[in-house]
């Protein structure tokens, strides 16, 4: 009888020791988790002022592209007079 409370008490210390190494596990993931999140919360917040700048250098290029259009062709000024 003493053996199975031996028994007992040593499958208790294990099981013990593996909720031990599990809450760790967990600990250690959540720290990972808030870790990925907070990183991908700054790279969404880049990623957003990247695709407002760009806008910002399109719409910047279709205006002179515009007034590009505007302008008379080269072909059609006389060459300098040193031809």
């Amino acid at each position: 009888m003493n053996a199975n409370v031996n028994e007992g008490t040593v499958k208790e210390g294990k099981g013990e020791a593996l909720i031990e190494v599990l809450e760790t596990k967990i600990a250690f993931l959540e720290v990972a988790n808030d870790e990925l999140e907070r990183v991908l919360l700054l790279q969404h917040e880049r990623l957003e002022k990247m695709e407002m700048a760009l806008k910002e250098l399109r719409n910047a290029l279709q205006e002179q592209a515009a007034q590009l259009e505007g302008l008379e062709p080269l072909e059609s000024e006389p060459p300098p007079p040193h031809y």
